[in-house]
């Protein structure tokens, strides 16, 4: 198994033992906790009263919702990494052969083609001047 594969693997494993411990602790913290967190409230305003939740659920809620999300974008990234298939590994020796090659290639191409003479590029170029 690859380095990608097995960061993946614990991307996804770590992130579901965050999530369920949380969960197990959102539960079990009402029990143990004082009973002051736990009662619901009311806010007087001129318009009435406004019933306000307890304490622990306004801050466990969204934090709950930010570890369910950054989890579940983990678990995408760690499913991400172990689906990509690995590189293929590069063969240094084939990459040189081919670059010979293609030098070779190019020697002949430039030994077989014509070459022209400087003088004649000079008067074809002043012949295109003066029309």
């Amino acid at each position: 198994m690859s380095s990608e594969k097995t960061l993946g693997a614990l991307f996804i494993v770590g992130s579901i033992i965050v999530m369920i411990l949380y969960i197990i602790w959102g539960l079990i913290a009402p029990l143990t906790s004082p009973t002051d967190m736990m009662s619901w409230r009311t806010l007087s305003t001129p318009f009435g009263e406004i019933p306000v939740p307890p304490l622990y659920w306004l801050l466990f809620l969204p934090i709950l919702a930010v570890i369910l999300m950054g989890g579940a974008i983990l678990s995408w990234i760690g499913w991400a990494l172990i689906q990509t298939p690995s590189p293929e590994e590069i063969d240094i020796e084939e990459i040189e052969k081919q670059l010979e090659e293609l030098e070779k290639e190019e020697e002949k191409e430039e030994a077989e083609a014509p070459a022209e003479s400087p003088k004649e590029e000079v008067k074809e170029e002043s012949k295109e001047e003066g029309q």
